[in-house]
């Protein structure tokens, strides 16, 4: 439909052009003005449907799919987001190259629909799975393992059968000699969990102690 609309303002503008340049030759002064008149019209409509159309676009539901090294301590998350202002419904990922988890599994975003990734995600929402052991990752991959490519598809509304799709692509080249955590957050955090465990085991400890103590 863009390239259409497109197409017709293209030649609307040429022949609105050609008419001017005629008239002038024939020195045809009111079709001049005429013909100029036409031409910033058909100017304006098109800069008006741009906008229209780029705002239109701007509201849709847009889904990008990234990888996450930061989020999770020693973890590569595959993330699915929705970047636009309306859900979007029945998301799918059709892999050219399948992309595999530390298992060996096929990645998938939910075990209990096979035909559907994920079934909705809302504005500003998403959703992840993992993908490896960031420390491991590279030392079990060769270079073919690097890249990943596919074609996501949505459909915009749950009344109409109608899908949106577009391709995606992604590489874990540019993350191999990156800083593996430029952000300690994560690590602190990874961290601050084994606290309780460690509280628990002192507790044990002393318990034992102070039984040994009493006999």
């Amino acid at each position: 439909m863009k390239k259409i609309s497109t197409y017709i303002f293209i030649v609307l503008l040429i022949a609105s052009i050609s008419l001017t340049i005629i008239s002038l030759k024939n020195k045809e002064w009111e079709s001049v003005t005429a013909t100029i008149s036409l031409i910033i019209a058909i100017i304006s409509g098109w800069i008006a449907y741009e906008t229209f159309y780029r705002q239109n676009q701007a509201e849709k539901a847009q889904i990008v799919v990234k990888l996450d090294f930061t989020s999770r301590y020693d973890v590569i998350l595959l993330v699915v987001e929705n970047l636009g202002l309306k859900p979007a419904f029945n998301i799918t990922l059709n892999w050219n190259q399948e992309l595999r988890n530390l298992k060996g599994e096929k990645i998938r975003f939910n075990k209990f629909n096979e035909k559907v990734d994920i079934p909705v995600l809302n504005p500003s929402e998403r959703t992840s799975v993992l993908i490896d052991v960031a420390s491991r990752f590279y030392s079990k991959r060769s270079e073919k393992d690097m890249d990943y490519d596919g074609t996501v598809k949505f459909q915009e509304s749950l009344n109409s059968k109608r899908q949106t799709s577009y391709p995606f692509h992604f590489s874990f080249k540019h993350y191999n000699l990156s800083p593996a955590f430029e952000n300690e957050t994560p690590k602190t955090m990874f961290e601050l969990q084994k606290i309780p465990d460690k509280l628990e085991s002192i507790k044990q400890e002393i318990n034992n102690i102070t039984k040994q103590l009493k006999t």
